[in-house]
């Protein structure tokens, strides 16, 4: 249900403003949803800090080396030494690479540095609103499910114990 709210809120949400395509978004309300606030809030960081660091990893190797499928290799393993050995937030550290080949395929497919930009920029904004969606849909979640849990052990007010008092 939480992913069918925040896959529905990010889908209308992006296609009625026409800001960006929903695609990255929808992606990341799958990934970081989770039934457990604590988790939904580590599966929003690390897609956030892979995404960022996959995107300046791919943009930087861009603009100082170049478009080219060896460079793309060299950023992807870039992008993984830094996740791995300095951010190291647990969880999907292979979104960082996934990006740098998402950001830097387009600038070698059209032979420009500056193509990347709009990808890198694109992306990280669409996992960031789809990320917050999906953090808000937890949270949202997790509050109605106390809340309801608290009704459940109160119980009815007035109710009668079902034992039979003698006279």
């Amino acid at each position: 249900m939480r992913i069918l709210l925040g896959c529905s809120l990010v889908w209308y949400t992006l296609h009625h403003t026409h800001l960006h395509s929903p695609l990255w978004a929808l992606i990341s309300v799958i990934t970081v949803t989770e039934p457990k606030l604590h988790a939904a809030w580590r599966a929003f960081l690390s897609r956030i800090l892979n995404t960022v660091v996959g995107a300046a990893t791919g943009m930087l190797v861009l603009y100082m080396v170049g478009p080219g499928f060896g460079e793309i290799l060299f950023a992807i393993m870039v992008s993984i030494l830094i996740c791995t050995h300095l951010i190291k937030v647990p969880g999907s550290w292979r979104l960082a690479p996934v990006t740098v080949a998402i950001v830097m395929t387009t600038s070698v497919l059209v032979a420009s540095r500056a193509a990347g930009n709009s990808t890198a920029i694109d992306r990280t904004e669409e996992v960031l609103i789809g990320s917050l969606a999906a953090l808000l849909i937890t949270l949202v979640a997790t509050v109605v499910e106390r809340y309801l849990a608290r009704l459940m052990n109160q119980g009815p007010r007035g109710n009668f114990s079902s034992e039979v008092v003698e006279d």
